[in-house]
């Protein structure tokens, strides 16, 4: 009876580890997801993933080795916490506006000042001037 307890007791726990698993992935697989390939190695590759980012959800970013017929070799992911999303949310702003302060502020409907204390704040102040964080703090 000692290896059919056993076998059991393995049964509940392979169970309950799926819930755990189900409950920490659930918002990660439902939401679609942005990646790069990043290296190629004969029939592997290196793809690093991101969730779209949501201010009022969970936000993951991860990074996986697949064979090429996509079957999974290695898969990291990382929960973002609300800080690191809203810092990942300011630079993607950014880069969908080329990097330009006028138009990501107006696409964030604020001012190129507002934006440049934003960024500071959430410490991106060392992408920018010294002068036009000054300027953004007397005209702030």
């Amino acid at each position: 009876a000692g290896l059919d307890d056993l076998r059991a007791a393995l049964r509940e726990l392979r169970a309950a580890w799926s819930d755990v698993q189900g409950y920490l992935t659930d918002e990660l697989f439902a939401r679609p997801l942005s990646y790069e390939r990043v290296y190629t190695l004969g029939e592997f590759e290196l793809q690093r993933f991101m969730t779209d980012l949501r201010l009022d959800g969970s936000n993951h970013l991860g990074e996986c080795i697949l064979r090429k017929d996509g079957s999974v070799e290695y898969l990291k992911t990382y929960r973002l916490s609300a800080a690191q999303t809203r810092r990942a949310y300011l630079l993607e702003q950014l880069a969908s506006q080329r990097w330009d302060l006028e138009a990501t502020a107006r696409a964030l409907s604020t001012t190129k000042d507002a934006l440049v204390l934003r960024l500071e704040n959430a410490g991106f102040g060392y992408l920018l001037k010294p002068h036009v964080i000054e300027q953004a703090k007397r005209r702030g």
